[in-house]
């Protein structure tokens, strides 16, 4: 697993987590300008690092316990902003589990709310995986360019950004982990309580349309959180397209939790 460090002379860390099928190489732009104003931490994901090919995912909590292990060991657990998009929401709510960490704002983009099945019998959760995630496997581990387009459209990004993202390389084993250790794990919506909570969905494409089903049902249970939704978005438009409004918006989030008005 890798850790790449940007702005380290500025004094707010923002730790990003990107989404999955994909490499830190989506958002490596926009982190770039990012570290203009604040000290990023871009996390790659082993099994989807091109700069560690050889690796495989292994786990959410492998993954997420890796992050916070480094955040103790280098910042004693303080964190400015944590950011996950689409996947990177379900290490988000994973790392913010950790009493011994500090986040003050947290941002999930794109954010899943809908838990996996709770399959217990592990031929069963084989066949499932087959069908589940070999779906994504060869829409997006394998995109050709017919693919890329569809992926284009569903999630309301461009053609050039849709292949510019995508990380084809990963092993069937690593996109099998990453679902299979979120069979029925239920999400703890406490959390964020520990934190100052953002939802973001860009909804100009279907997926975050379907991702944030569940939405009402959620603010009816009464967890503390904001919600923004981007009618000319896309689903990680913001950090992948569009770095200044992306930025604005992160600062809006966030200024208030820093002056104590959340």
């Amino acid at each position: 697993m890798k850790f790449f460090e940007l702005g380290r002379e500025n004094r707010e860390l923002m730790v990003l987590l990107h989404g999955g099928g994909t490499s830190y190489l989506g958002v490596l732009p926009t982190a770039e300008m990012i570290a203009e104003r604040y000290h990023v931490v871009l996390l790659a994901y082993d099994g989807f690092n091109p700069s560690e090919p050889e690796t495989e995912f292994r786990s959410l909590a492998y993954e997420a316990k890796s992050l916070e292990d480094y955040l103790i060991e280098h910042y004693g657990g303080k964190v400015d902003i944590l950011y996950g998009l689409s996947y990177g929401c379900r290490t988000l709510m994973q790392v913010l589990e950790d009493d011994r960490l500090e986040v003050t704002t947290t941002i999930a983009d794109g954010m899943p709310l809908k838990d996996y099945p709770d399959i217990r019998n592990d031929v069963l959760k084989e066949i499932w995986l087959f069908f589940f995630t070999g779906a994504f496997f060869v829409i997006m581990g394998r995109a050709g360019k017919l693919r890329k387009r569809f992926l284009a459209k569903i999630t309301g990004r461009s053609l050039q950004e849709a292949d510019r993202i995508l990380y084809t390389r990963a092993s069937w084993k690593s996109w099998k982990n990453q679902d299979r250790c979120l069979i029925g794990k239920k999400t703890d919506y406490s959390v964020f309580r520990n934190t100052d909570m953002h939802i973001w969905y860009g909804v100009k494409g279907t997926v975050d349309k379907k991702l944030s089903a569940g939405l009402e049902d959620l603010k009816a249970k009464g967890y503390p959180f904001t919600v923004r939704i981007f009618e000319d978005m896309g689903h990680g438009g913001l950090i992948g397209e569009n770095t200044d409004r992306f930025i604005k918006e992160v600062e809006k989030a966030h200024r208030p939790a820093v002056r104590g008005e959340s």
